[in-house]
């Protein structure tokens, strides 16, 4: 008959385990167990994510943190998630890199089928940048491989 580990059986089978078998268990278990408690730390995480490279850049006069396609990543998360949309200037200037170069980086990014571009229906003028499900998903994963590691402290 089986019994269950415990005590140090399990922190000998625990480590022994590759990481990545142990960040899959704990994703799937966190998957299977997803809830509005997961969306919410999701976006806490990415919200503090981008406000802990808001207050980066103001630490350091001066200097120029670029990470455009990531801001702009963060910054449309963020945004989705609490209902807001973000025109194409908008996240062009979110990502804290020269506007030609935040718009060659938009173009990409609708290339690959990560956003799309929707005119607005305020001022036709204006076209709002649409996460769209791969990029969230991405994003979401990442952010959860994140958490993971941080229990197992890697």
């Amino acid at each position: 008959m089986a019994t269950a580990l415990e005590g140090d059986e399990l922190i000998d089978v625990v480590v022994r385990l590759p990481r990545q078998a142990i960040e899959e268990m704990l994703l799937s278990a966190t998957a299977a167990g997803e809830d509005q408690r997961l969306a919410d730390r999701r976006y806490y995480d990415a919200k503090a994510i981008v406000t802990g490279r808001q207050r980066r850049v103001a630490c350091f006069d001066g200097l120029r943190f670029c990470d455009p396609v990531w801001d702009m990543i963060l910054e449309l998360y963020v945004a989705t998630r609490e209902g807001r949309r973000l025109s194409v200037t908008q996240l062009c200037n979110l990502s804290g890199g020269a506007t030609t170069s935040a718009l060659r980086h938009v173009d990409h990014m609708q290339a690959l089928g990560y956003i799309a571009r929707d005119l607005d229906p305020e001022d036709r003028r204006r076209a709002n940048v649409l996460m769209l499900a791969p990029l969230q998903e991405a994003v979401e994963r990442w952010l959860d491989l994140q958490f993971t590691a941080s229990q197992i402290g890697a």
